[in-house]
């Protein structure tokens, strides 16, 4: 059974988190690889993911992908972006939550890239801009390279911070166990 003094805090670093992904997500600068952003705002969905787990992960990933949509909208909001990015956050908790071997953090990386980033994505892409289900592969094509950069980024940004063997983890486990 958790203390209120750990529930407040899981609460208030959930809710950093939360300001961190938008800072990251929709305030830096991202870098456009072929016709995908890449920006950094998986690392505060990746921390909630490592340290708190998998609800928080969840809440982190949708509610900085609403809140950000709405203070600052690339474009018309739509809820398929905000269930794909609460998605990402379950599957990044469910395989570095406490234990994250370069094993589990490589399938982790690949099954959202694939779930999240080409199905569920492409999808809501080709249903908002009225090309349907048919448009699909149509916009899946040029999907695809940009993607394969990103998993690669990503999977070595995730390995070295949130891995089982890296010094950051293992500094940040040492310090946070007495606040979680």
């Amino acid at each position: 059974m958790q203390s209120k003094k750990q529930q407040l805090f899981k609460i208030i670093l959930t809710a950093l988190l939360i300001a961190l992904n938008l800072v990251l997500e929709r305030i830096l600068p991202s870098y456009k690889i072929w016709n995908q952003d890449i920006s950094f705002g998986f690392l505060a969905i990746a921390f909630a993911a490592a340290f708190l787990g998998t609800p928080y992960a969840a809440i982190v990933a949708g509610a900085g992908d609403l809140i950000g949509s709405l203070l600052f909208p690339f474009g018309a909001y739509f809820p398929g972006f905000t269930l794909t990015n609460c998605i990402y956050g379950i599957i990044l908790a469910e395989f570095i939550y406490k234990n994250a071997t370069p094993l589990k953090i490589l399938i982790c990386v690949i099954l959202n890239k694939v779930a999240c980033s080409l199905i569920l994505n492409t999808l809501w892409i080709s249903l908002m801009y009225r090309g349907g289900v048919d448009a699909f592969f149509v916009v899946l094509v040029p999907r695809l390279v940009g993607t394969a950069i990103i998993a690669v980024i990503e999977f070595v940004v995730l390995l070295l911070l949130f891995s089982d063997k890296s010094h950051a983890r293992k500094l940040l486990d040492k310090n946070l166990k007495k606040f979680i």
